[in-house]
């Protein structure tokens, strides 16, 4: 097969099961860049998405996606690849279409590539199941149908006037509404440092083990001072490698996103050093098909949160997709990837 043949991008269009809220707006479709190789026989792919669902940051990344493949056609590398492109969507996709060429190359799987050794075809993680942004009763019946699940992630974040003390109805309605679930709760950015105070006041009952991401993205040097009882964890904030030591000592966890670092290979680097700077880790997504989870899979091996229930809220899935029993993650299929 000619060089030129050998790697393919394109941008796909994945609808949700139903509007997906946040504190920036309604989603209704996901725009993945999917990159497959085709290498003596071999067929391998990735998936990563630029910018929840910015159709124009996605034709960009594509044009940029095109001319960083000619650089790999002769040779894959990962690490190559990382020094070429910046850390995103991009870079996420082509990186892990080049762990499942790897893998299938050489006939082992992800982890053993990684050097996992605790991971392996049998493992599992139990996931956050996410509770999207509406009203309090909506929300309710949301945490009702996951069937109160150990663990949910609550969406809140309202930007409008008198949006905290809603936002406070809205998490009391979903832990009545889901009895014996532990809560994490997700602004995106949305508070001040006095909404954060009087929120963490307000629900210092409720079974709340952790708030990702209440601040604006570069504000984390004010958390310390806030005297906050619930740990923070950094979303926005942690983009790469370089993002953790300004986070070390002013949050608790970091939550690593391979749409954000650009993928496992630097998200494995990040894992070590967010360990070496005392910092906890979590795994997230955002949103995606099977084939995002699955190299994500690897990086929940060091989380103690792990926020992948992204397929759960698509329409359809890639086949075969990863399986959700009991709250847990399954390990994905080589078919699958890696």
């Amino acid at each position: 097969m000619p060089h030129r043949d050998r790697f393919k991008l394109e941008l796909q269009h994945w609808p949700y099961r139903q509007t997906v809220r946040i504190s920036r707006g309604e989603l209704h479709t996901q725009t993945l860049l999917h990159a497959t190789a085709n290498w003596d026989g071999i067929r391998a792919q990735g998936e990563g998405e630029q910018h929840e669902s910015d159709e124009q940051a996605s034709e960009q990344a594509l044009a940029r996606g095109q001319a960083a493949l000619l650089a790999l056609q002769a040779m894959p590398d990962r690490h190559e690849l990382r020094r070429r492109l910046p850390p995103d969507g991009l870079r996420n996709a082509l990186d892990a279409m080049l762990w499942d060429l790897e893998c299938k190359r050489t006939g082992l799987r992800a982890w053993e590539l990684a050097g996992l050794r605790a991971v392996n075809a049998g493992s599992r993680f139990r996931t956050l199941l996410t509770v999207t942004l509406d009203s309090p009763d909506a929300m309710a019946e949301q945490a009702r149908r996951w069937g109160h699940a150990p663990l949910l992630k609550v969406k809140l974040g309202d930007r409008s006037q008198g949006g905290l003390d809603r936002d406070i109805e809205r998490l009391r309605a979903v832990a009545a509404a889901s009895p014996g679930s532990t809560l994490t709760v997700d602004p995106n950015e949305g508070w001040t440092p006095a909404l954060l105070q009087r929120f963490a006041s307000a629900i210092a009952a409720l079974p709340v083990a952790l708030i990702e991401q209440p601040l604006p993205a570069g504000h984390e040097d004010l958390l310390p001072g806030l005297g906050l009882k619930i740990p923070v964890a950094a979303d926005e904030s942690c983009t790469s490698l370089d993002s953790l030591a300004r986070l070390a000592g002013r949050v608790h966890y970091v939550n690593l996103k391979l749409d954000k670092c650009g993928g496992l290979t630097e998200a494995l680097l990040m894992c070590e050093e967010a360990r070496r700077l005392g910092l906890k880790l979590m795994v997230g997504c955002n949103c995606g098909t099977s084939l995002s989870m699955a190299p994500a899979f690897l990086v929940a091996a060091f989380c103690e949160f792990v926020d992948l229930d992204g397929p759960l809220h698509m329409r359809e899935d890639r086949a075969p997709a990863v399986s959700y029993e009991g709250g847990c993650l399954h390990a994905p299929a080589a078919e699958l990837w890696g």
